[in-house]
């Protein structure tokens, strides 16, 4: 078995001196970086219990969790 550990203070070291910032003129203009997050829905019954079971960029294969049903998404790029 294994044993407890102690509780010790920023033993993630995440600290306000020791955080990494981006730099101001990097390619996104200071900006946060993202992606747009699209929320998938079943085409059979339309619920967003929607899991991820494999990917083969750019195709991803999900499976609904209520109704059992299989499909495929594709990732497209585009350029605003």
């Amino acid at each position: 078995m294994g044993k407890w550990l102690e509780k010790k203070s920023n033993w993630l070291k995440n600290d306000a001196d020791n955080i990494k910032r981006q730099p101001e003129d990097d390619s996104t203009g200071g900006e946060a970086y993202g992606v747009t997050f699209i929320p998938l829905r079943c085409p059979r019954c339309q619920s967003k219990k929607v899991r991820c079971y494999a990917h083969r960029l750019p195709a991803r294969y999900h499976y609904c969790r209520k109704c059992g049903y299989r499909f495929k998404s594709i990732e497209k790029d585009y350029e605003e």
